[in-house]
C-alpha cells in the first residue's frame, strides 16, 4: 500500500531589513525589492504570508531590533512556522547569534528557516547552502567589521577638519549649509534655550523651569523638530518637559558657539554601549546662544549645595533652602514648620518657620542638639551681614579690597601649608615603598622568603603606592595653581555691587554671594545664642 505524501500549508513570516549603510548601495537591497523577492517565493510555493516583519535603518550586529523579537515571539507562540529571509545578512551579521538561532533555537520550535540567495533550507539540512553556512555567516560578519572601520575612519576625519556631520544640530540651531555645515542659530528655538539658561542662572530649580514651560505649553525639542522639519520622534513622549530634557541642555557646552565632536564613542560594531572620550573641540566656531558669563553662572549653580533646594507644602522655596548646615554634626538643617495661633492681632491662620538639624529630626536629641533657629531670624542676620559688606565697599572700597584680599590669602595661606605638609608626608611615603619593593625582590632572590609571601608584599606594596600617586598628583595640582586671589576678591567685590541697596534677601543673591552657612549651639545653653558662620563664594568664612 503507497503511503499518501500530505502537503502542509506553512505560516510563513517574512523578515526584512535595510541599514542606513545599504541603503547607499542602491535599489537592490531596498525593502521594497525584499519584499517583491519574498513574496513571490512563498507564493510560488502556495505558502500562506501570515505577516511582514521589517526593520528599517537597523544594524544587522544588533539583535535587539523591534520587528526580530516580535517575529520570534511569534514563532515561539505558533503564529508562523517558517521564517524567510532574502539572504543570512538580512537576519544578522553577528555570527554568533546567526548560529544560535539557525542551529539552535528554531529546530526546538519546529521553526523552518530560509535564506534565499545563500539557499540555506533548514529542511535540506544536506545542501550545500547549510554546509557553508558557517562561513557566510563569518563573512558577513567580517563584512560588517570592515564597514565599520571604514565608517570610523571617515566620521574621525570628518571631526578633526572641523565638520559638522551630525543629522541634526542641537536643539536652538538649524544645520547649516556649505562644507562645513556649522550650525545657525534658529532664533524661536534658540529663545526657549537663552530662557531655561536664565531661569537657572536666577535660582530656579529644574522643577520650577519645566513647570513653566509646560504650564505654557512650549513645545519640547523632539515635538519641535517634527512640527519645523518633519522629523518623526521614534520614542514617543507627552510633550512634557522633564529634567533629563533640561540637563541635556544646560550641560552642552556647544550653547557657547563651540564645535565640539566625537565626545562619545562606541565599544565595537558589535557592542552598541556609548562611552566617553577625548572630544575634539574647535572653540567659537560659530554664533553663540548664551554667553560665557550666563554659563558660568549656571556652572556654579548646578555646583552649589544648595542647587536642588526643596519646596514647602504650599509650593515655595526659601531663600536660605538648602544652604544652612549643622556645625556639629554636618547634617543639613531641615526646614520646620509651627501653626500660632489665632490671635486679635493676627485673626488669621498663621505658619512659623524654623530651621533645626535634620539629624537630630531624625534621630533625636542623643545624636545631635536641635540647633534651632527661626527663619526670619537667619535670614535678617544673613542680609545685615550683607549689607555690612556692600557698606564697606561703598565708604572705602581700596580698604575693602584690601581686607577682603588679606583675609583670603590667611586662610589660603593655611590651606596651602596643610597641602604641602601632606604632599611631603606623603612623598616620604611612596619613597619608602619603592625601597620595601627593592628590598622583598632582593630578599626573593636570595631565598629569605618564601615565593607567596613575596607576592602578597608586593601587590600590598603596589596597591598603596596607586593610591599614594593619585593623592600626590592631586597635591602637586593644586600647589602649583597660580594664586587667585586677586581676581576671586575682585569678582566677589563686583558681584557686592550689585546689591549694596538690596531691600530684601532674595533666592538669587543667596546662590551668588553664598556657598553654605552653618549654625552651631551649645546643649548647654538656654539663652538661645547661635554661632553662625557664613561662607561666602569667591572669599572664604565670616563669623
Amino acid at each position: 500500500m503507497k503511503s499518501k505524501q500530505i502537503q502542509l500549508n506553512n505560516k510563513v513570516g517574512l523578515y526584512m531589513r535595510l541599514s542606513k549603510d545599504d541603503e547607499r548601495q542602491g535599489e537592490s537591497l531596498s525593502i521594497e525589492n525584499q519584499r517583491n523577492i519574498l513574496t513571490k517565493y512563498a507564493q510560488e510555493r502556495g505558502w500562506t504570508v501570515i505577516d511582514e516583519y521589517v526593520d528599517d535603518g537597523y544594524s544587522g550586529t544588533n539583535f535587539d531590533r523591534p520587528q526580530v523579537q516580535r517575529l520570534l515571539e511569534d514563532a515561539k507562540t505558533g503564529k508562523i512556522d517558517t521564517i524567510i529571509v532574502k539572504d543570512l545578512s538580512r537576519f544578522g551579521r553577528n555570527y554568533i547569534f546567526v548560529g544560535q538561532y539557525v542551529d539552535y533555537i528554531f529546530p526546538i520550535y519546529n521553526i523552518r528557516f530560509i535564506a534565499i540567495s545563500d539557499n540555506v533550507d533548514t529542511a535540506n539540512v544536506n545542501s550545500a547552502g547549510m554546509d557553508m553556512m558557517p562561513i557566510m555567516n563569518i563573512f558577513n560578519e567580517w563584512h560588517s567589521a570592515n564597514t565599520s572601520k571604514k565608517i570610523r575612519a571617515v566620521t574621525e576625519a570628518n571631526a578633526k577638519a572641523g565638520k559638522y556631520r551630525s543629522t541634526h544640530a542641537p536643539y536652538g540651531y538649524v544645520k547649516g549649509t556649505g562644507d562645513k555645515c556649522l550650525p545657525v542659530i534658529d532664533e524661536p528655538a534658540a529663545t526657549i534655550v537663552r530662557r531655561i539658561f536664565e531661569m537657572r542662572a536666577t535660582g530656579k530649580t529644574l522643577n520650577e523651569i519645566y513647570t513653566v514651560l509646560n504650564n505654557e505649553k512650549v513645545p519640547i525639542p523632539a515635538v519641535y523638530l517634527y512640527e519645523k522639519f518633519g522629523v518623526t520622534n521614534k520614542k514617543p513622549n507627552k510633550n512634557l518637559w522633564a529634567d533629563s530634557i533640561l540637563r541635556s541642555i544646560l550641560k552642552n557646552p556647544m550653547y557657547l558657539g563651540h564645535l565640539i565632536r566625537l565626545r562619545y564613542t562606541t565599544v565595537s560594531y558589535k557592542n552598541r554601549r556609548r562611552t566617553n572620550r577625548e572630544p575634539i573641540v574647535f572653540p567659537n566656531a560659530f554664533e553663540p546662544i548664551v554667553t560665557q558669563e550666563l554659563w558660568d553662572k549656571c556652572r556654579e549653580i548646578e555646583e552649589s549645595v544648595a542647587s536642588h533646594g526643596k519646596h514647602t507644602s504650599r509650593g515655595t522655596m526659601h531663600v536660605l533652602s538648602g544652604l544652612m548646615f549643622c556645625a556639629d554634626c554636618g547634617g543639613k538643617m531641615k526646614l520646620g514648620q509651627q501653626d500660632l495661633k489665632p490671635s486679635k492681632e493676627h485673626p488669621e491662620r498663621r505658619i512659623r518657620y524654623h530651621y533645626i538639624c535634620g539629624n537630630h529630626s531624625r534621630f533625636g536629641k542623643f545624636y545631635c542638639y536641635n540647633h534651632y533657629i527661626r527663619r526670619e531670624d537667619i535670614e535678617q542676620i544673613v542680609l545685615d551681614d550683607i549689607r555690612a559688606k556692600a557698606k564697606l565697599i561703598l565708604d572705602d572700597e581700596q580698604k575693602a579690597r584690601a581686607d577682603f584680599l588679606k583675609y583670603k590669602e590667611q586662610i589660603s595661606a593655611a590651606k596651602y601649608n596643610a597641602d604641602k605638609k601632606d604632599l611631603a608626608q606623603k612623598t616620604k611615603r611612596f619613597n619608602e615603598l619603592e625601597r620595601l619593593t627593592q628590598s622583598v625582590y632582593e630578599d626573593k632572590v636570595l631565598g629569605k622568603i618564601p615565593e607567596d609571601i613575596c607576592l602578597k608584599l608586593l601587590a600590598k606594596y603596589t596597591e598603596e603606592q596607586n593610591a599614594l600617586k593619585t593623592e600626590i598628583e592631586e597635591l602637586e595640582n593644586a600647589l602649583s595653581v597660580a594664586s587667585k586671589n586677586e581676581a576671586d576678591v575682585d569678582e566677589f567685590i563686583r558681584r557686592l555691587k550689585r546689591y549694596t541697596d538690596v531691600p530684601e534677601l532674595t533666592r538669587e543673591l543667596c546662590l551668588e554671594l553664598i556657598e553654605y552657612i552653618t549654625i552651631g549651639a551649645s546643649p548647654d545653653d538656654k539663652t538661645g545664642a547661635r554661632e553662625i558662620h557664613i561662607y561666602y563664594k569667591l572669599l572664604g568664612k565670616e563669623t
